[in-house]
């Protein structure tokens, strides 16, 4: 760094001395660059010379001194109208600087500077000194010879204005610099300040600048409140007048300009929050542009209070806010934010290290009373508060907090914890924090917990997360003693929950002591008791039927039942009163938790529900497990529905999803599936039966599903693969009075026998005809089909109008399937490996097989369902007849006809009776040759079949057509332009011979 010059030596303590001095009122009417002053020309121009001369003293030290009298000076300070502060006060900062100017003397020495620093302070408020120039300054003197001579001329025209103003009279100017200085102990401590009263004064372009400085005691702090507050503009935009605070000022000859220590630029109508000086000095500055001021436009207070709120423990140099607080000196106390209750300081970094004593097993509790802290985020990214479990910034952070919090208590798990505080340039206006801290013994030993871990903060709080199946036992504090009074703990028990493993958990209760009150009610536990959230959440009881909830207290008799969470959380807290007891010995176990209602199987681990009927339960609902999450992979449960001895049992579906591709009209390997099965007695044993219904994949909802008459269970078995899952499904169960299969009130079904063929239909209309009427929700329809032995049936289905969709493209998971309604067709009654097709729809694609089925037996079953939520629908019609399939060798019957292609033999009375009675696509016993006429009636399948060619012929005759019309077309516009194009060059062929 380079030397200063003389000259720059001069102007820098000239600088120092104005600074010092601005607040306070300076001698030759106060001439210094914050002053708003108006005065006649006279004294405008001794303004003036008097700058010029400090500039020329600036530059020769010699010329520093002066011959103004303190008698004249005294004049011209009454004549001016100006006061000056005490001279106590004079004295001190004079000082001060002479301090100053004799360690810069001593450094410049060192330098081998030849020119000393004169004392400005000397030229105010006391006689100015005559200048005694060093010898060893002769040089410089010598030198400047000319501007001495130009000096001395203009110091003396400066007087000579000064004296002539003097003597015209008072002077008119306007000071507005506010400066209050904390006297002695029976002093004011308070007061007011207010924005200055200007009105008619001549206000410069750039504005005119007020400072208000306030100065307390090294023992206090300043204290700003603003009570009015309507400046003009608006944050950010303060343009014409606004008011800049400075807080963090060390003395109040710090730089306003270089400093970076700016607390804030505030205008228009919200006042700014409280402010507290980080020293002893607070300063103000009032900026404006106009001419007219009133005292409203800002008011407040001020205060000079104590400070010994803010020596919170043992400084930690070298930050000038970071304290080590020590139990063997101070047990219980207070902690605050550097400037708390004002605006903290922003850019700040404060530190607050407790150390307590191990051998005694001392703890640290620190309750927040207060905390308001800049909100920047989840994360705390601007201004943050961080408690660490230890007595260093590396130990475990127990929690980094922002914004506003409320009942925030921190306990160290040992002897130690460190808190730091860091603040940024956030803009906020926030107060800070305060707290109480205490050192204690008496604070829960955490020894007791041995199942799991503490949480850190707490006292005595811990969390137990599943392993996997695990178990343990929680124990309340301090046992195998007796729990302290007045102690509040929490378990918080927590099982896996993932897509693999949920599971919940399971509560039993080895040892309960925790003595009541005397004279207590049964169930007054407000002395102490263990309150259990199922729900995992602490929420308040909304009164005795709340479910979510219990609490024990007292000796109860043992065993108790067994707690369940309701998910894979359950929460206790322990709390106590002024009693005290053995507390309580619980173990706990984690199971599997499907989340499926009903009876659990004993084991938990095995996915087995029963839903039994009972006086009071005949309907209920079951879902996959978990729904509506996800069901886990590679699980195997079984649902058992179990009606009593005069009921039957039905499933309807509401919801059904499964991962995989499946429908209806396949076997669903290798994906997930739904088989539901009739459960019956076979023997006195109560061996069981299982014949399977159907099975389910995919998206393909089941209908409406009913036991058999004398079948009172149903059973479901939901299996799913390693690779994909979904919500799985959802559905109802209902268990009603049995009714025969063929009873007369059900208005349908029929046990054919003895016949050869025959035609069904519901709800029953004639045949050819549409149905005029619908079907109803709940029905139950049954058609047994028996034929003669070594034959059989063969179902041609003519009409459809069930509602439901079986297009797996384009249904959700709501309309998929036949859910409302469907027609079932079991074809072979004798084994469960068939899988039985449901029908439903009312499009050519739903019905399979071109609408034709053959049992491979001489029995044929077929069921109708509706749901209760069933719309209805114009229901279905069939034909059926009996068929043989002669072997080798064999030819039909005389009564019997034979069809060519399905090689069949039927009824010879089927033959030409306008419909196709031997099977898919073979209408041999229709055809002309055999009938001699036009076949009269096909089925449903071929009529829309028939209906599509006849439809795509027109269609094809209507292309044709147009594209012809359109070629001739044009062709007639070619040979119309050919014409005119010829026209056109005859007649310019006739203007040619002309011309």
């Amino acid at each position: 760094m380079q030397p200063q010059t003389p000259q720059q030596t001069a102007r820098s303590t000239r600088g120092r001395l104005l600074m010092q001095l601005r607040p306070t009122s300076s001698s030759m009417c106060r001439i210094t660059r914050q002053q708003t002053t108006t005065r006649t020309p006279c004294l405008a121009s001794s303004l003036l010379l008097g700058k010029e001369y400090f500039r020329l003293a600036g530059a020769s030290p010699w010329l520093a001194g002066g011959v103004v009298k303190r008698r004249r000076h005294r004049k011209l300070e009454r004549r001016c109208g100006e006061t000056t502060t005490s001279r106590a006060r004079i004295k001190k900062i004079s000082e001060e600087n002479n301090n100053t100017n004799a360690s810069q003397s001593h450094r410049k020495a060192q330098q081998k500077r030849p020119i000393p620093i004169p004392n400005y302070p000397s030229l105010i408020g006391k006689k100015i000194r005559q200048y005694h120039p060093h010898p060893s300054t002769a040089t410089a003197v010598s030198s400047s010879t000319s501007s001495t001579k130009k000096s001395w001329l203009l110091l003396m025209l400066y007087c000579a204005c000064v004296c002539c103003c003097c003597c015209l009279g008072p002077v008119s100017a306007f000071d507005c610099d506010f400066t209050r200085v904390s006297g002695a102990v029976s002093g004011p401590k308070t007061g007011a300040f207010a924005a200055p009263l200007l009105n008619g004064h001549t206000v410069p372009a750039y504005g005119l600048q007020c400072i208000y400085t306030f100065i307390a005691l090294p023992t206090e702090r300043v204290k700003l409140a603003f009570r009015d507050f309507n400046l003009a503009g608006r944050p950010p935009d303060c343009l014409h007048e606004y008011i800049d605070l400075y807080t963090e000022l060390r003395n109040a000859t710090e730089d306003l300009v270089q400093t970076d220590k700016f607390g804030g630029r505030f205008c228009g109508k919200i006042a700014p929050r409280p402010r507290i000086s980080l020293y002893n000095t607070i300063v103000l500055v009032f900026s404006f542009d106009r001419a007219a001021l009133t005292p409203h436009l800002f008011a407040g207070t001020y205060e000079f209070i104590n400070a010994s709120m803010y020596d919170m423990g043992t400084p930690a140099p070298p930050s000038t806010c970071a304290y080590v607080v020590k139990s063997w000196v101070k047990r219980a106390g207070d902690i605050v934010s550097p400037t708390y209750p004002g605006v903290y300081p922003q850019r700040i970094m404060c530190s607050y290290q407790f150390l307590g004593q191990r051998s005694t097993n001392q703890r640290v509790r620190i309750e927040f009373m207060d905390f308001d802290l800049f909100s920047g985020g989840a994360h705390c990214p601007y201004d943050r508060l961080t408690i660490h479990d230890g007595a260093t910034e590396q130990d475990p952070v127990i929690s980094t907090n922002c914004g506003p919090q409320r009942g925030l208590i921190v306990f160290s798990s040992q002897e130690n914890l460190f808190i730091s505080f860091i603040t940024n340039r956030s803009g906020g206006e926030n107060r800070g924090f305060h707290a109480i801290f205490e050192f204690s013994e008496n604070y829960v030993n955490l020894e007791f917990i041995t199942a799991g871990e503490h949480v850190r903060g707490t006292e005595c709080d811990q969390r137990i997360l599943s392993t996997g199946r695990s178990n343990g036992i929680i124990k309340s504090p301090n046992s195998p003693f007796l729990y302290q009074p007045n102690v509040e703990c929490r378990y918080f028990i927590e099982g896996l929950n993932n897509a693999e493993d949920l599971e919940r958990v399971r509560l039993t209760v080895e040892m309960f002591r925790m003595p009541q009150l005397l004279g207590a009610e049964k169930g007054d536990c407000s002395a102490g008791g263990l309150t259990v959230w199922f729900t995992g959440v602490e929420s308040r009881s909304s009164g005795p039927s709340d479910t979510t909830q219990t609490t024990l207290c007292g000796t109860p008799n043992l065993p108790l039942p067994a707690l369940f969470s309701a998910d894979s959380k359950i929460l206790l807290k322990f709390y106590s009163g002024t009693t005290q007891g053995l507390g309580f010995r619980i173990l706990y176990q984690f199971e599997t938790y499907f989340k499926v209602p009903g009876i659990a199987h004993p084991d938990s681990n095995i996915c087995e529900f029963r839903f039994q009927s009972g006086p009071h339960i005949k309907s209920g609902d079951f879902h996959s497990p978990r729904h509506p999450a996800n069901y886990p992979p590679n699980t195997n449960c079984t649902y058992i529905f179990e009606g009593a001895a005069n009921e039957q049992a039905r499933l309807e579906f509401d919801l059904f999803r499964l991962s995989g591709d499946g429908n209806y009209n396949n076997d669903c390997q290798n994906q997930d599936y739904v088989d539901i099965f009739e459960t019956s007695a076979v023997d006195s044993r109560q061996r069981r039966r299982d014949m399977l219904i159907g099975r389910y994949c995919g998206t393909a909802m089941p209908a409406p599903i009913i036991s058999r008459f004398g079948v009172h269970d149903l059973k479901l078995r939901f299996v799913t693969d390693a690779t994909g899952v979904t919500n799985g499904f959802r559905g109802r169960y209902m268990f009603q009075p049995a009714e025969p299969t063929f009873s007369a009130t059900k208005g349908c079904g029929e046990n054919i026998r003895n016949q050869t063929h025959g035609r069904i239909a519901f709800p029953d209309f004639p045949d050819g005809e549409k149905s005029v009427s619908k079907y109803t929700v709940n029905a139950s329809c049954e058609w047994w089909i028996t034929v003669r032995p070594g034959y059989n049936v063969l179902v041609n289905l003519t009409f459809m109008g069930i509602e439901g969709s079986k297009n797996f493209q384009t249904c959700s998971a709501t309309s998929c399937g036949c859910s409302g309604a469907a027609l079932k067709v079991f074809t072979d009654l004798t084994t469960d490996k068939q899988l039985n097709p449901e029908l439903c729809g009312v499009e050519a694609t739903d019905i399979p097989n071109g609408g034709q089925l053959r049992s491979p037996k001489n029995v044929m079953r077929l069921t109708f369902t509706t749901s209760s939520k069933a719309t209805g629908g114009d229901g279905f019609a069939l034909r059926w007849n009996e068929v043989r399939h002669p072997v080798v060798g064999d030819r039909c019957e005389a009564d019997e006809f034979f069809c060519d292609k399905n090689k069949f033999c039927i009824n010879k009375d089927l033959r030409c009776d306008g419909h196709h009675n031997c099977g898919e696509f073979d209408g041999s016993d229709e055809s002309v040759t055999e009938c001699g006429e036009p076949e009269v009636e096909v089925s449903f399948f071929e009529d829309l079949t028939m209906m599509g060619s006849v439809g795509g012929a027109v269609g094809g005759v209507l292309l044709i057509v147009i594209v012809m019309v359109v070629c001739v077309c044009r062709r007639r516009r070619k040979a119309e332009r050919r014409r005119k194009r010829q026209q056109n060059m005859n007649q310019d062929q006739h203007h040619e011979w002309n011309s």
